[in-house]
């Protein structure tokens, strides 16, 4: 039997307010945390129009067009591309948000507990036009400038959305703008190349209005969330062409300071791809009242050791621990924790032909069952997690309830959070008699850092002693995190390119059936074969059924999902993670519930000289 797990202390306390509702931040005894420049509130509704009102705090300080001090960041990813279409990592979809403007995106709330999602290049929220909520308009704000302050209009929010479905330029992102929250008409006809652009459900009204047309019905919530996803922030049509290929299939927009300009809160000063990026506050921003930092500085630093002996000499602001660095700080006042969304799961290659036991549902749900995630937990300073989905998923937006406290939720956890080595071993031996298997003999690929090393030289033991020592051995490879991922990605072509991996679920989605996307068929950067006619089935009617709005409906089919992954161990959760930070005193967070699922709290600090 399932039931209702527990967080540890220090999480519960933090999961058992809403973030949206204005969550407050813990240190390391669990303590609220107040600061000077944040008073506190009730909370606000999480949508609404952003009014362009200057922020102050309780000494009267006000944002200034110069900001207040450099906040400064070292980062072990390199920026790689500020082309929002493009970009391969989520470290630079982070830097493209600061240097660009998107119809919506999240700002704080008047009191500074939460991030409302808000108009920024929109006047206003969707005006539905039509009765079936399928044709939606959006007001733009009028006198929105590029940073060389030419005007942005509908004329630059259509040519974006042109880019993006582009059939010659094949933008990573066109299937994720296309079909992803919302199904725009015929837009993954015209990137396929079967209909003319005129025929695409994205059209421009006048210079101030764009109209989008879907297949299915729509709220003004799913617009917004979609809208504000940091790949599709606008893009400059001026630079995008000058730099653009002859054949017109590629363009080099993004990939240096000079091909790049900016409408966001932040301009690119000086950009060394491989070593640093400097942001400059833009005084040409529509909303620069509510950004106090003068400019950005990040540094490309790939050791770890040298990131922390960085911040330890005052030359960084704040800095993610490791686990081991977590135990030597977890009594130190900077410390700064929260969970966040992700779970760390076991990604399974089920069509490893070298290893067909891998295809086995007993044999995967052996392991399941044989991974001790409280043990894990303790070692990782984590949460155990016998689930997908993360605490901080929202499945009722308009009530900000989190599916893991939603009774389907519930009843998706396991007792003794899914380790039971008596089932494990009966599982096991049932999956060798059926396969004709003696003894099965596994290779993990692992990061060669963080907590994937500690985390796998534990399964290496564990598991054998659960499933026996004589019948079952894991042997470990380690490798850094960019060389794992394309070994994972290359199963389609070779099948044997690895046999089980770690893998994670890190969204920024408040929508939980919309992030189940990465294991339908048709997601086109999978790690792992997992081709099910009736997950997409489910997923589709989630997304787009007739039934979408039902949130009782909707609900069960976020279950549904969950369990099709889980039960039948296609992939196999350990653990829910949680940030873990140290900031310097210079740093002052404005926002206090400064692990907000945007992940923005930094660029609304102040620094504090």
């Amino acid at each position: 039997m399932r039931k209702k797990r527990l967080f540890a202390a220090a999480i519960a306390a933090v999961m058992s307010v809403s973030m949206l509702a204005g969550c407050g931040q813990k240190d390391a005894t669990g303590e609220n945390l107040v600061f000077e420049d944040a008073t506190s509130s009730a909370g606000a509704n999480q949508t609404g129009s952003a009014d362009n009102e200057t922020a102050s705090d309780p000494n009267g300080e006000k944002p200034t067009d110069e900001g207040y001090g450099i906040l400064r960041e070292a980062n072990t990813s390199t920026i790689g591309s500020l082309n929002p279409h493009t970009y391969i990592n989520s470290y630079s979809s982070e830097q493209i948000k600061r240097a660009s403007v998107a119809l919506y995106t999240y700002f704080p709330n008047e009191d500074y507990t939460f991030c409302d999602l808000s108009g920024e290049l929109a006047a206003e929220d969707p005006i539905q036009v039509d009765e079936e909520g399928k044709v939606w308009q959006i007001k733009l704000r009028d006198g929105v400038t590029w940073e060389n302050g030419d005007v942005l209009n509908a004329d630059d929010v259509i040519y974006t959305w042109k880019m993006i479905l582009d059939p010659k330029l094949a933008n990573l992102r066109a299937s994720n703008f296309a079909k992803d929250v919302i199904e725009i008409e015929n837009a993954m006809a015209y990137f396929e190349g079967s209909c003319a652009w005129e025929d695409v459900g994205l059209k421009k009204i006048d210079d101030l209005t764009v109209e989008i047309h879907t297949v299915s019905k729509q709220s003004a919530q799913e617009i917004m969330t979609h809208l504000a996803h940091p790949a599709n922030v606008m893009v400059n049509e001026e630079y995008y062409e000058k730099y653009m290929n002859a054949d017109r299939t590629e363009t080099m927009y993004g990939t240096s300071a000079d091909k790049w300009i900016s409408a966001g809160p932040f301009t690119v000063e000086s950009w060394t791809n491989d070593a640093e990026i400097k942001f400059k506050k833009n005084p040409n921003y529509i909303f620069k009242d509510k950004i106090w930092l003068a400019g950005i500085d990040v540094k490309v630093v790939e050791d770890a050791g040298t990131q922390m002996q960085l911040f330890e000499n005052g030359e960084t602001d704040y800095i993610s621990l490791s686990t081991d660095n977590y135990v030597k700080y977890q009594e130190d006042p900077r410390l700064l924790t929260a969970p966040y969304n992700s779970v760390s799961h076991i990604t399974i290659n089920t069509a490893n032909p070298d290893q067909p036991i891998l295809a086995n549902e007993k044999f995967r749900q052996a392991l399941f069952y044989a991974t001790d995630r409280d043990s894990i937990a303790s070692l990782t300073y984590q949460e155990p997690a016998d689930y997908i989905v993360p605490t901080t998923h929202i499945i009722d937006l308009e009530n900000g309830i989190y599916f893991r406290d939603t009774e389907e939720g519930k009843a998706n956890e396991y007792e003794n959070n899914g380790y039971d080595p008596e089932k494990a071993k009966q599982l096991f031996e049932e999956a060798l008699e059926e396969t004709g298997i003696e003894k099965v003999s596994l290779t993990m690929i692992y990061n060669d850092t963080g907590v994937q090393v500690t985390t796998s030289e534990f399964l290496q033991q564990n598991w054998p002693k659960v499933l026996g020592e004589d019948k079952f051995e894991l042997k470990l490879q380690s490798m850094p995190s960019s060389q794992r991922g394309d070994q994972m990605r290359n199963w389609a072509s070779d099948p044997t390119c690895y046999e089980i991996s770690w893998g994670g679920w890190d969204s920024t989605d408040l929508m939980p059936w919309n992030a189940f996307k990465y294991w339908t068929s048709y997601y086109s950067a999978k790690n792992e074969p997992f081709i099910s006619e009736e997950f997409d089935k489910i997923f589709d009617d989630a997304n787009f059924g007739a039934d979408r709005f039902d949130e009782g409906v909707r609900l069960k089919e976020v279950a549904e999902m969950e369990r099709l992954l889980v039960d039948d161990a296609i992939i196999i959760p350990v653990t829910q993670n949680t940030y873990k930070y140290l900031k310097s005193d210079r740093l002052q967070l404005t926002m206090k519930n400064w692990a907000n699922r945007v992940g923005y709290g930094w660029d609304y600090a102040k620094i504090v000289e």
